[in-house]
């Protein structure tokens, strides 16, 4: 029997962010079979999706810690830097994010108005620069925050923070309680960076004592997470919540490449996945990532019995004003 989501007695400090359990919603037509979409860009009225969960724990520990500052960073138009600079500044922290170079589109204009209207300050670094914490940019923001006399903590690139698994694992485990009934396996699909996302819900799944599959499709097109990396990230989290590691098997998750268009940017496969979905359900999916999931879901429906699941991590709602204050030179460009 899954515990309830909420009883884990040993969570890290959370702040709340999100309004749980996000709907299942079904999708008829575009698929032979049924088809569903975790709705999770409804989770928060702010900036919905999968960053915003994982920041309920990452702001938790940064207010834990008596932060007044957040230092993190991401590519032009992060979901994470978006995410972060709206709720971290909605609760008090001031926000510094170093910005790296990213194909232009509309998601990338949205998401950088959002942040810049938040009240962020945003930092380009040119490409090939590493913002690792321990390489001489990222020190170079540490110190000159503790100069202005902020107490900073730092959340790593696009939010990949450890903690944050235990919040993708906790929504596993709702997914689980709403899946129970269904026809399984449990086929869930979802985009992929880090992987961090895909290895906490298969965590959760797994402990639920649920059949299952996560697909991880890569949308960044590195093989450095690949294989083995999605697996031990998932059995990292299961131990965090105080279950046996090897609760995920090999068979619970699977790792796959996009052969479309790379890291940012859609392609006619993605576009078209993204128009099935919106006329079957009325789902707006962003077509640089969450759309290239869908499509690999779409290619393997056909091939095995269980009920498919979509989840949708990303964020949809829009930026409705022009962006508040300053925006560095280097970024005006994405602005469009």
């Amino acid at each position: 029997m899954t515990p309830p989501v909420d009883a884990w007695s040993g969570a890290p400090p959370r702040v709340p962010l999100i309004t749980t359990p996000t709907r299942l919603q079904p999708v008829d037509g575009p698929a032979p079979r049924q088809v569903f979409v975790k709705r999770d860009d409804e989770n928060s009225p702010v900036f919905g999706g999968c960053k915003t969960r994982a920041l309920e724990f990452v702001l938790g520990a940064a207010r834990a810690a008596g932060a007044t500052a957040v230092l993190t960073a991401g590519t032009a138009g992060s979901n994470h830097v978006a995410a972060t600079s709206l709720h971290a500044g909605l609760l008090g922290f001031r926000v510094t994010a170093l910005v790296l170079p990213q194909e232009p589109s509309a998601l990338v204009a949205r998401n950088l108005r959002l942040a810049a209207g938040a009240g962020a300050r945003l930092e380009p670094v040119p490409a090939g620069v590493s913002v690792h914490p321990d390489r001489e940019r990222h020190r170079v923001a540490v110190e000159e925050l503790r100069d202005r006399g902020e107490r900073v903590h730092v959340i790593p690139f696009g939010g990949a923070d450890p903690v944050a698994g235990v919040a993708h694992a906790l929504a596993g485990l709702e997914l689980a309680e709403q899946a129970r009934g269904l026809p399984g396996p449990l086929r869930v699909y979802l985009p992929a960076a880090s992987t961090l996302t895909a290895a906490g819900v298969a965590a959760g799944l797994a402990l639920s004592g649920l059949p299952f599959r996560v697909t991880a499709v890569d949308v960044v097109g590195s093989s450095s997470t690949t294989g083995p990396g999605l697996l031990g990230r998932a059995r990292d989290v299961a131990a965090l919540l105080g279950g046996p590691a090897d609760a995920v098997r090999p068979e619970h998750v699977r790792h796959v490449g996009y052969a479309g268009a790379p890291y940012g940017v859609p392609d006619p496969d993605a576009e078209r996945s993204a128009g099935l979905l919106r006329d079957a359900a009325g789902v707006e999916v962003d077509e640089c990532y969450g759309a290239k999931a869908f499509h690999h879901l779409l290619t393997d429906v056909d091939d095995v019995d269980g009920t498919y699941l979509f989840w949708h991590t990303g964020n949809t709602r829009k930026a409705e004003k022009e962006v508040l204050g300053p925006v560095h030179p280097d970024l005006a460009c994405y602005l469009g």
